[in-house]
């Protein structure tokens, strides 16, 4: 027979596997930190980059994702703590590229690059952006992947680049807490520059397509 002691112990961690941190029905605000992403590779030159504000170009513009709950209908609404996809997206790649070893500036929703005061512009937009977080018996499934095209516009002769990267990343736990999800996300955003950054070279304070 087993003891008590061992089915409290198994109800115990069971309830702790599916419960999580948030109740159902929440909307609940997400962030996305590049602090879970390995330091990136430094560049050569320190290029000025003025980052533009990504245009969410998403069908649903309100969420980037959800969480739902064990044996239950109801699910959790993830909505950028930032307020925006955009704004969170943007503020990614802006401290991604300063870890990399650019000088970067962050452009203000409808401002404008004063002339001479960056190497290199650089924009996109958020064709897909998703998070998701699914509780089965005693795990939990997350999953984060998006879709971002990047676009620089480099100062010096005019010239400009199009890139479109894609990251994602899975994995299981078997207690869930919302920063387990924010951690992969970030992988996932971390994928998609560093693969732009790979598409790219950088010569003469000018983003060139390496091929």
């Amino acid at each position: 027979m087993v003891s008590h002691s061992v089915w409290s112990a198994v109800a115990a961690g069971l309830a702790l596997a599916v419960v999580g941190c948030g109740g159902p029905g929440e909307t609940i605000k997400f962030s996305a930190s590049v602090d879970a992403v390995p330091a990136p590779e430094k560049v050569p030159q320190a290029v000025r980059v003025a980052v533009v504000p990504f245009e969410d170009v998403r069908a649903d513009r309100a969420s980037i994702g959800r969480y739902q709950h064990y044996v239950e209908t109801r699910v959790d609404m993830l909505v950028p703590a930032q307020g925006t996809a955009s704004e969170q997206i943007t503020e990614f790649v802006a401290e991604y590229l300063k870890r990399a070893g650019f000088q970067v500036t962050r452009v203000q929703p409808g401002g404008s690059v004063p002339p001479g005061s960056a190497d290199v512009v650089l924009s996109g937009q958020i064709e897909s952006y998703w998070n998701e977080a699914v509780s089965r018996f005693f795990r939990t499934e997350l999953l984060s992947k998006n879709r971002l095209v990047v676009r620089v516009s480099n100062a010096g002769d005019g010239s400009t680049v199009r890139s479109s990267v894609e990251g994602d990343a899975t994995t299981k736990v078997v207690s869930f807490c919302l920063t387990d999800l924010e951690r992969l996300t970030g992988e996932a955003l971390g994928q998609s520059v560093a693969r732009f950054l790979g598409d790219v070279v950088v010569s003469d304070h000018a983003f060139k397509p390496r091929n």
